[in-house]
């Protein structure tokens, strides 16, 4: 009898066995045909937005001939030609984000200061800087680092602190000098600090200082040529110093470091030839352009409700840079702290234990809270209770950094969660202290993951709409916030309200640039910290 059921239970498994693959083969398909529906339902709405934003249609053939001869063909060939070679591609990724990095920062830096007042940022700066340098200088003359990472930061706010109540007396005679010396003292000096380090670093304190030097010397001699030919000092100061300076570093350097690969900074080089050889050649013939909606007029202007071409974005764009940075340096530093104690210092039994327990609890439901609530604890919190302006840039920063606060938060926690708690008891082993061993050994390791929330929380703030509405932060402003507690209004806002505008050309056509714009926004901030996480996920 039993020589008769084996063969049966030989069959029943085999039977389950297949059924099993079945079902995960079935499951692989399933995933796989998801991922293909969303992937084609975002290009499908991406190409409809840049559709309408770009108008292509309405260029002639001939336009489009130029730009696949002068553009399109030069670059993908040079790509394709980099992707089968290593060191080019490596070399060739460094100059791209340097070339386009460096003339963003340039841009977001000149942007923003400008409207701010360089002379109030420089004094705040300024200010909130010597404390931090004072304690560095101390823990190098003393070599004592205990407390160093923890006094940083409250060393920063008694800057702040003291640049306020000596405001009024500092900011007189500051307003003497030229703008330009507050762009150079901003940018040029850290510049030039920073390359005398990397220099140092490598070639030693002579070479350092000779670097640093140089780099200070071309700023001024910028600066002058720029007064001598009636050109824009300060902004001429800003590209070379955050433009130029990082670029020529990054370029030089990784020239020397990978000589197979050094065709490969040719790369940005061609795409923007091409772009301008292109550019040239269609104004040459008179070739007939797309009827674009994303022109220089949407990016430099201010906002025209009657006349869809003279639309701009300006001081949104502005305002959205401010808020989301401003935000940036309300939560995270909060969030990633917060995370800290509950993983690191926070106990695990007692009543403190049970506390902590119930407080992670609580801050993983809160990231799923709509954003709108946020909007109305805003409300209450800077308006009511604070008493700050209606729509002004704390109130606008502060919601939004509440509503990103879980996201940081939890994203953190799960960071810290991966490092091995091998690498914690072989540094107390060493002889480390906890923050040592924080500082050392466990942050460095969980900054990947800690910069992947980071990139979430960014994405889901600079889109949001609905909490700056409920805190009454105006649709539609004609000027940059100059300051923090000034009103401002950011770029979906005003995507938001000129989707209501009667005329089509606003609601098809101004309405797709402005969203083409918020995405770029998106991607370059996202890209900045990609890059980061990527350079950290490789040096551990």
């Amino acid at each position: 009898m039993a020589t008769e059921e084996a063969p049966s239970d030989q069959l029943g498994g085999s039977t389950a066995l297949r059924l099993q693959q079945l079902k995960g083969q079935l499951f692989e398909v399933a995933l796989v045909a998801a991922t293909l529906v969303g992937i084609v339902s975002l290009l499908v709405l991406f190409a409809q937005i840049s559709n309408d934003a770009f108008q292509p249609r309405t260029a002639s053939p001939a336009w489009f001939l130029v730009y696949l001869g002068t553009l399109v063909t030069p670059t993908a060939a040079f790509t394709l030609y980099a992707r089968r070679r290593p060191a080019v591609r490596e070399t060739n990724a460094k100059a791209f984000a340097a070339v386009f990095g460096g003339l963003l920062l340039s841009v977001v830096i000149y942007a923003v200061v400008d409207s701010l007042s360089p002379y109030d940022v420089f004094t705040y700066v300024f200010f909130a800087s010597l404390p931090p340098a004072l304690v560095l200088a101390y823990d190098r003359t003393t070599n004592n680092r205990t407390y160093t990472g923890p006094a940083i930061p409250a060393s920063i706010i008694v800057g702040i602190g003291v640049a306020t109540v000596l405001y009024d007396s500092v900011r007189g005679p500051i307003g003497i000098a030229a703008e330009w010396i507050m762009y150079f003292g901003l940018v040029t000096v850290p510049a030039a600090l920073l390359v005398a380090r990397l220099t140092t670093a490598r070639r030693g304190n002579r070479d350092g200082a000779v670097a640093g030097g140089i780099v200070i010397g071309g700023g001024l001699a910028v600066a002058v040529a720029s007064i001598v030919t009636g050109a824009n000092a300060s902004l001429l100061v800003v590209l070379f110093s955050a433009f130029v300076v990082p670029t020529g570093y990054v370029l030089r350097r990784s020239t020397r470091t990978n000589p197979e690969g050094r065709v490969g900074i040719a790369g940005p080089f061609v795409l923007v030839g091409g772009a301008l050889v292109g550019a040239a050649i269609v104004e040459r013939f008179g070739i007939e352009n797309p009827d674009t909606y994303l022109t220089s007029n949407l990016l430099l202007n201010s906002w025209d409700g009657l006349t869809a071409s003279n639309a701009g974005v300006y001081p949104q764009i502005v305002g959205s840079i401010i808020i989301v940075g401003f935000m940036a340096v309300l939560a995270f530093p909060v969030g990633i702290g917060a995370a800290i104690y509950l993983e690191e210092y926070a106990p695990d039994t007692g009543t403190r234990g049970r506390l902590a327990t119930l407080l992670e609890i609580n801050i993983s439901n809160l990231a799923g809270v709509p954003s709108v609530v946020y909007g109305l604890l805003g409300l209450a919190l800077f308006r009511r209770t604070l008493g700050f302006g209606t729509g002004v840039v704390v109130s606008a920063a502060g919601t939004l950094g509440l509503l990103i606060l879980p996201i940081v938060i939890v994203s953190t926690q799960e960071a810290l969660r991966g490092v091995p708690d091998d690498l914690r008891q072989g540094s107390y082993g060493m002889g480390a202290s906890r923050w040592q061993t924080l500082r050392e050994v466990v942050l460095p390791e969980a900054i990947p993951g800690t910069l992947t929330g980071t990139i979430l929380a960014l994405a889901r703030a600079i889109g949001e709409t609905a909490p700056l509405v409920i805190i009454a932060v105006a649709t539609t402003t004609y000027s940059p916030p100059s300051g923090l507690f000034s009103s401002a209004t950011a770029l979906p806002l005003q995507i938001f309200a000129a989707s209501a505008n009667a005329k089509p050309e606003f609601r098809h056509g101004v309405v797709p640039a402005a969203a083409v714009v918020l995405l770029i926004l998106m991607l370059l901030m996202n890209a900045t910290a990609i890059v980061i996480r990527n350079k950290y996920g490789r040096e551990t």
